[in-house]
């Protein structure tokens, strides 16, 4: 996986993102990447949030390693960079 110097992380995140799977609750959710990776976000309570990549060297973890912060709910899952870019995923209803 190539990344230019000049890509944002937003960036990477939206292109390679295959599929965005949310649960019922909207406590978990899962982002798919070309690559055959995924990283899984759980956000269920104040102490329980967590992202975790599927595999280590994969855009999964590439990506997980740059989230500074993310927000998990009814209206979408929100992942802030540290570059300060951030990228939004929505359900389809």
């Amino acid at each position: 996986m190539y990344q230019d110097m000049n890509e944002l992380q937003a960036d990477l995140a939206k292109t390679e993102t295959t599929r965005y799977v949310v649960d019922a609750t909207f406590t978990q959710a899962v982002l798919y990447f070309k690559d055959g990776s995924h990283l899984q976000f759980e956000h269920s309570s104040r102490s329980n949030r967590w992202a975790r990549a599927s595999r280590d060297g994969t855009t999964a973890d590439k990506i997980c390693r740059s989230i500074h912060q993310f927000r998990l709910n009814a209206k979408h899952l929100q992942l802030f960079f540290e570059d300060g870019s951030d990228a939004e995923f929505i359900t389809a209803v």
